[in-house]
């Protein structure tokens, strides 16, 4: 049995997974490990972070709201 996008974003467990998905990347035990150092972005490492998860989460969102639009 093969299952297309649109059955998969319609499924009420898929949003509650990436509800808890992203909640666990905006907390802090994630939030630690990008501190301000000596990384790729310095001390703008959680700020970048920060922006790169938020912004997945929206997109994402867009994307499975279009998936599952008429």
């Amino acid at each position: 049995m093969t299952i297309s996008r649109k059955d998969l974003m319609e499924q009420r467990d898929l949003w509650i997974l990436l509800f808890i998905l992203g909640s666990v990347l905006l907390n802090w035990p994630m939030l630690s490990l990008f501190k301000g150092g000596d990384g790729a972005f310095g001390n703008y490492s959680t700020p970048v972070y920060i922006t790169v998860v938020w912004l997945l989460i929206i997109l994402s969102g867009y994307l499975f709201d279009r998936w599952t639009s008429p």
